[in-house]
């Protein structure tokens, strides 16, 4: 994956390869910027095809491998949707499976999920590089019930996260109130390990309180953990399934 990573990387810069103007930069107190007439040569169309051609094709063939049969169109909306339960299920499948200890659930933040729509039928990896194309890794961190609390808030203002199966919650005036784990109230003498990006972790979306906590890394970029993980399904004949229960009223 991390060469394919590479082929995407060098496809781009070599399609970018134009006349460009050189541009200098010099920063001290003010910023001046200094512009020269001198031009890259540019590149011709013809040889950057040539380059380009075989790592596209090589490119296609594994981005159109199927990895599943998606049973019907997921949509992104909020506060809930098919597509936010989905994702943020599979995050929670694989957290459990890479961890030693309960995962009580999964989030995933709103517009880390980059489509608006995955269509039914044929699921292929390019559509999950569409959907997830940072490099976020799933981490778990361990939230006391005061900062499940905190991070409530934050989906409810936000007007809803995608959140796993495990958590569920009210917005009222864009704060969370019964917010229920596993069906059970927040218990003050529990510690609840929560699967999330990365990103949100270390205080993207709001989430600032959560950068100083500590994280245990997967290992796994997450959309590398989810094409896996549907890899691994559909070699186990387990069909992909969605789960439509509403989680945040």
């Amino acid at each position: 994956m991390y060469r394919l990573s590479m082929i995407l990387i060098w496809i781009t810069i070599l399609s970018a390869c134009k006349s460009l103007p050189i541009v200098q930069q010099v920063s001290d107190v003010d910023v001046v910027y200094l512009r020269s007439e001198a031009s890259v040569e540019p590149v011709p169309d013809s040889k950057i095809e040539e380059i380009i051609a075989p790592y596209r094709e090589q490119l296609s063939e594994e981005m159109d491998q199927i990895i599943g049969e998606m049973p019907e169109e997921l949509k992104k909306e909020k506060p809930n949707s098919n597509l936010g339960n989905w994702f943020s299920d599979v995050l929670h499948d694989v957290a459990s499976i890479h961890y030693d200890d309960d995962v009580a659930f999964a989030i995933q933040n709103y517009g880390g999920l980059r489509v608006p729509a995955v269509p039914k039928g044929p699921l292929t990896k390019g559509k999950i590089f569409e959907l997830m194309p940072f490099d976020n890794k799933l981490v778990i961190v361990d939230l006391s019930a005061d900062q499940v609390t905190q991070l409530a808030d934050i989906i409810a203002g936000s007007r809803g996260w995608p959140i796993s199966r495990g958590l569920s919650l009210t917005i009222d005036e864009y704060k969370a109130s019964n917010i229920l784990v596993n069906g059970q109230p927040l218990d003050d003498d529990k510690v609840y390990h929560v699967a999330m990006p990365d990103y949100v972790a270390n205080g993207g979306g709001g989430g600032d309180f959560l950068k100083a906590l500590s994280q245990y890394d997967t290992g796994y970029y997450i959309r590398e953990a989810v094409i896996d993980h549907l890899i691994q399904m559909q070699t186990s004949g387990i069909p992909i399934t969605v789960d439509n229960t509403q989680r945040i009223n």
